[in-house]
């Protein structure tokens, strides 16, 4: 299939990037595991706001990401643009899977703007 060869395009350059925004950021991730653990184990009382900071932590972490992401992309053709933010997110989402929790988040907040 012609677009496998596409999507793989930027496979190389995701993954290092990637990497490399993990070693950056070590201590950050570090956080998010530990608020991670604590949310799973709180109370019933404790949970909305220990979700809360999590979800924070996440963000923070995502933003950073995303940052990585578009610097390198701004250079680029709106489609080879498009492809690479894909397979970059997709990427992050298996390396990173507090993303996922953020998306899914968002989505139950607001589903309209996950149409």
């Amino acid at each position: 299939m012609w677009w496998r060869g596409r999507r793989r395009r930027f496979s190389d350059l995701v993954n290092r990037q990637i990497e490399l925004f993990a070693a950056d950021n070590e201590d950050l991730l570090a956080r998010i595991e530990v608020a991670q653990r604590v949310y799973d184990r709180a109370g019933v009382g404790d949970a909305e706001e220990l979700f809360g900071e999590y979800m924070d932590l996440v963000e923070e972490a995502e933003e950073e990401l995303l940052s990585l992401r578009d610097h390198y992309a701004e250079g680029m053709a709106a489609r080879d643009r498009r492809d690479y933010e894909r397979e970059f997110y997709r990427a992050a989402e298996k390396r990173l899977p507090t993303l996922v929790s953020r998306r899914e988040y968002h989505r139950a907040i607001d589903p309209d703007s996950y149409a």
